[in-house]
């Protein structure tokens, strides 16, 4: 009832305030959320745990609606992961990781809950959503070794289940996405504590962040004011996630830095865009880097809508659809992953 009173509540202060001055290109519901916005205290000046319940509150409001037919149980992997598996009642044999987003700072298993219950319905597919340590609390490379031990987790416990990891994908939004390249690329080259056990069959990425130095692209110097994610805020999920600035040019703080060697390695991809969003250009030029070293690569942009249009599927119709189209893209890149399935093993061998 409270959550009903709190949306009815939003809605009408929406309706006060008309579509945002600005990005007049941008789907007419998400200006007007923008605008809204744009009212309250600036998110780059807010403490983490002020974003974090900021974030929490926003999802709840905007976010799809729940899918009822979608069986959902936690567990918990260590005293800084738990997993949250999402089984849909029309369940096929695939299953996708999935990495919230967050800046590395923000965001946990309740912010994307909605949304990972919708993937599991509209695919008929396994979905398993990973809560890992956060910046400042747990600096690089905290989150990213937890998303490896996760991954590990999730991967034998999928191959013990008797099912084929060529089935087995890995995917996030934003920061979430980065954890993704993460895991793919370490098993590649590994660098931090912690190794994959087996590489990925294929990525999902939703307007990721893949390059921490990024401070001077066409889109970084554009998207700086009146969005939910502007530069000025994604430079300061930067900063706390990886306070060493030197550390920040490391691939693995930056996949988007990564030798071509490493990319050569890596499995399809599906590589999604938003044109608002200070991380666009980002995750374009990934893109290319995937395609430049002979990766299949789906490259699809959403050109009206902002950076973190996932959140937003239950109050804008544009914002809908970008997820139904994103969701629709994983059937391409799974076809494509058994074609080209690489270091494909038939079960996983720890080291």
């Amino acid at each position: 009832m409270f959550e009903g009173i709190m949306k009815g509540l939003a809605k009408v202060l929406v309706s006060v305030h008309g579509p945002s001055s600005a990005w007049l290109g941008m789907d007419r519901d998400m200006r007007k959320l923008m605008s809204l916005f744009q009212r309250i205290p600036a998110p780059d000046q807010q403490s983490p745990q002020k974003l974090r319940r900021s974030y929490r509150l926003s999802t709840s409001l905007w976010s799809l609606p729940v899918h009822p037919s979608v069986t959902v149980r936690d567990e918990v992997v260590n005293e800084d992961i738990t997993l949250r598996w999402y089984e849909s009642a029309r369940e096929n044999d695939q299953c996708l990781v999935y990495f919230h987003g967050g800046g590395m700072m923000i965001g946990d298993l309740q912010t994307h809950d909605r949304f990972c219950r919708w993937v599991a319905n509209r695919r008929g597919m396994t979905v398993v959503a990973v809560d890992y340590r956060l910046a400042p609390e747990h600096p690089f490379p905290a989150g990213a070794e937890d998303a490896i031990k996760a991954w590990n987790y999730i991967a034998n416990s999928w191959s013990n289940a008797g099912k084929e990891l060529k089935n087995l994908g890995i995917g996030g939004d934003s920061a979430g996405g980065y954890l993704a390249t993460m895991v793919c690329q370490q098993f590649a080259r590994s660098g931090l504590s912690v190794k994959p056990d087996i590489m990925p069959a294929w990525q999902w990425l939703i307007y990721p962040v893949t390059d921490c130095t990024d401070r001077s692209s066409e889109a970084w110097g554009t998207y700086s004011h009146d969005l939910v994610l502007t530069s000025q805020l994604m430079n300061r999920f930067h900063d706390n996630y990886v306070p060493n600035v030197e550390q920040q040019s490391l691939p693995e703080a930056s996949p988007g830095l990564a030798s071509d060697e490493v990319f050569t390695q890596l499995p399809p991809a599906i590589v999604i865009t938003a044109e608002y969003d200070p991380l666009r250009d980002q995750g374009l030029a990934y893109a290319r880097k995937l395609r430049s070293a002979g990766v299949a690569v789906v490259s699809h942009h959403e050109p009206k809508l902002p950076h973190g249009y996932i959140s937003f599927g239950g109050y804008s119709d544009g914002a809908l659809r970008g997820i139904e189209k994103a969701i629709s893209l994983i059937d391409v890149i799974c076809l494509q992953a058994r074609r080209t399935m690489p270091g494909q093993v038939d079960k996983v061998v720890p080291e």
